[in-house]
């Protein structure tokens, strides 16, 4: 009879690594369905701008859908900043010292994942409810702040400028500088009242005197 082959051990750390391989792939699925997401939020955002330019940076959904679009982009760099880590602790020669770190990382990962799938599942639709409107808008606040030096809404009205001079021009048509008319004419003196002008007489020409010729002699 043939030898019977060695049973191969799947070590904690080969089960890591497939683990990780299956969030490396959901990444990468949420990110190209992000980046649509995202192409079509700021289509919006930039009809609003041009719908409103007077009002753009003032106009709630247009700041609310900037801050969405940050708030999206952030999460997909924290998910992916938590794949390299986790890369890097597969990578450690004694994983058992860092297991439990894998895992919380792992498990941070995976609640990165289903708050960008909430962001296609129509968020504005589901959040009938004022306190869920509030969370939400809250969690957003509090992901970007952290992550922005300086005040946030500063930052957003500088972005909202900024777009509203992309989409509507560097200088909007009330900020241009006012083009006088063509320069009117002196006003003529009137000349009502005033005797008609007569044609000039001709002077007569004055023949030259010719010098007097005296008498030839006989």
């Amino acid at each position: 009879m043939g030898q019977r082959g060695s049973k191969i051990e799947v070590t904690k750390a080969d089960r890591a690594i497939l683990q990780l391989k299956i969030s490396k792939d959901e990444i990468h699925k949420y990110a190209r369905r992000t980046e649509s997401l995202i192409a079509s939020e700021d289509l919006q955002l930039r009809n609003i701008i041009k719908a409103d330019p007077k009002a753009s940076n003032k106009n709630p959904r247009a700041r609310l859908l900037l801050k969405k679009i940050h708030y999206q982009r952030r999460l997909l760099e924290q998910a992916s900043d938590q794949l390299i880590n986790l890369e890097n602790m597969v990578a450690t020669v004694e994983f058992k010292l860092v297991e439990q770190q894998f895992i919380i990382g792992l498990r941070q990962g995976n609640e990165i994942l289903t708050k960008l799938n909430k962001e296609f599942t129509g968020v504005d639709d589901l959040m009938d409810q004022v306190q869920d409107q509030i969370a939400y808008q809250d969690e957003i606040d509090q992901v970007l702040s952290s992550s922005i030096v300086g005040s946030y809404e500063d930052e957003l009205e500088r972005e909202l400028k900024q777009l509203d001079r992309e989409v509507n021009g560097s200088v909007k048509q009330s900020e241009m500088p006012s083009v006088e008319g063509p320069t009117k004419q002196p006003e003529m003196p009137s000349v009502e009242g005033l005797p008609e002008p007569q044609p000039e007489r001709e002077e007569p020409a004055v023949e030259e005197e010719r010098p007097h010729e005296a008498p030839l002699l006989a």
